[in-house]
């Protein structure tokens, strides 16, 4: 109707490509965000598979055994881990997911030096992911750089992706 007021935009805009997320780094990726920039919209898209190296104290029968494991956990100094929630593993403790196996086994003895002689280590292949910010401010550049650091093995990268 009117072709002088068409306005033809860049097929690609500028984004902001945070990745090499697994599932429990994702979560916790997705709240930080929200909390820090309630209102950013960003999407995810999938990285590709790697073999993962996940330390874990099998799963309990019940909740309540599995508090008394993180109990005894946290009297023993160790205070990072996660309980899972999922079927298969229900109860089970993660206390840390490793790129190289020989990081695993490091963190296998140091646990076993403080106790805890029912962890075990699994190799998993996990399903990698990233975070892709579509047009962030200067802002949000600064901020991101300084939280990255939080999330181990992971990278952000300044690139270019398709316009929403």
């Amino acid at each position: 109707m009117n072709p002088e007021k068409i306005v033809l935009v860049p097929t690609h805009a500028s984004c902001l490509i945070w990745s090499n997320f697994y599932e429990e780094q994702m979560q916790y990726a997705q709240t930080v965000l929200s909390e820090l920039f309630p209102e950013l919209l960003y999407g995810f898209e999938e990285s590709g598979n790697t073999i993962m190296y996940w330390l874990y104290i099998p799963p309990f029968s019940n909740k309540e055994a599995a508090n008394r494991e993180i109990n005894k956990l946290r009297n023993l100094g160790i205070v990072s881990f996660r309980v899972k929630d999922e079927t298969q593993w229900k109860n089970a403790i993660s206390l840390g997911m490793f790129y190289d196996q020989n990081d695993a086994l490091k963190q296998l003895r140091e646990t076993e030096k403080k106790g805890v002689t029912n962890a075990k280590i699994e190799d998993r292949s996990v399903l990698l992911r990233k975070i892709v910010i579509h047009n962030p401010t200067q802002l949000i550049r600064e901020q991101m750089q300084k939280i990255v650091g939080q999330f181990e093995d992971t990278q952000l990268v300044q690139g270019e992706c398709e316009r929403l």
